[in-house]
């Protein structure tokens, strides 16, 4: 079996846990308080008033200039209550960014970092003291979490996928991760993160560099599908021609037509399908798709 053909348990069901992947560990922030969804609507860049219980969705938290500090989650629960599901290697930093700007705001933060979280699919599951949230970030499925022990007990019957398997469901996606494309200093258009970015809701901190690219210019690099001979054991830097420092491809899984597909970020001037690149110490690397997770701007331009 390929680590692109994940098995499935008793129940057809198959998960990973974040905690397993790369950077994938994850702290659970509880808010509360009458102001928690006007608060985070002025705070994150997704549209968090239309955030509807059972779904999970992508934000990011930005500078002032718009560039992230750092991803999160935003939690909508059954019971209408809204929480962050943060980077743990971020979370400090997000915290006191988020702490400071409760001014006058009925908001309070309680940081629970023995939360387990774990992506399943095809369907989503139930079970005593576990929230299962449809989502599309960080990749398509339904993001679990609970107490370790409710987690474990409602996976029982489904079968865990490595993190191959699951990076390969991220390239199918176009879904870029925390500490692979996404990385802090970068704006959410270069790293393919648009899906956590409202145009339209208003304010929010880093809106104004946000609103200036969507409306006049756009961002040089941009996220993309590649493809290889052979299936790199890290990340690729990406050469051109005209253009040394081309790119670079952090996620990799091999491609049951031989090779590997993967993720990369690269200079728009590469970024169309055919495009060939030079991959350090792999040969050729083939672009097989034009920007993903793009700003389209104003316009719709492609």
């Amino acid at each position: 079996m390929t680590p692109l053909q994940s098995s499935a348990g008793p129940q057809g069901l198959t998960y990973v846990r974040l905690a397993a992947l790369p950077h994938g560990r994850r702290i659970l922030l509880r808010l509360s308080g009458s102001d928690v969804r006007r608060f985070l609507q002025g705070i994150l860049s997704a549209d968090v008033e239309a955030a509807r219980p059972g779904y999970a969705l992508p934000a990011a938290i930005l500078t002032v200039k718009g560039k992230l500090v750092t991803e999160a989650i935003v939690l909508a629960c059954a019971d209408g209550a809204l929480h962050l599901a943060l980077p743990a290697e971020a979370a400090d930093e997000a915290i006191a960014l988020l702490d400071r700007h409760i001014i006058m705001d009925d908001v309070a933060l309680e940081r629970a970092d023995d939360v387990e979280f774990a992506m399943i699919w095809p369907e989503p599951i139930a079970g005593a003291g576990i929230e299962c949230l449809e989502t599309l970030y960080p990749g398509p499925g339904w993001l679990v979490f609970g107490a370790p022990a409710a987690v474990a007990a409602a996976l029982a019957n489904a079968t865990e996928a490595n993190s191959t398997t699951w990076d390969a469901r991220r390239i199918e996606a176009a879904a870029p991760a925390w500490g692979r494309e996404i990385t802090a200093g970068t704006f959410p258009p270069e790293v393919g993160f648009v899906a956590a970015v409202s145009y339209d809701k208003g304010c929010f901190m880093g809106q104004e560099p946000l609103a200036r690219i969507h409306a006049r210019g756009q961002v040089n690099r941009v996220l993309v599908r590649v493809h290889a001979g052979t299936c790199p054991e890290g990340p690729v830097e990406l050469a051109a021609p005209e253009r040394p420092q081309a790119g670079r491809a952090d996620t990799w899984a091999p491609d049951p037509s031989g090779g590997a597909s993967g993720l990369a970020i690269v200079h728009r001037s590469a970024a169309a399908p055919g495009t060939v690149l030079e991959g350090a110490g792999i040969g050729p690397v083939e672009v097989r798709s034009g920007p993903l997770g793009d700003d389209p701007g104003v316009k719709g331009r492609k």
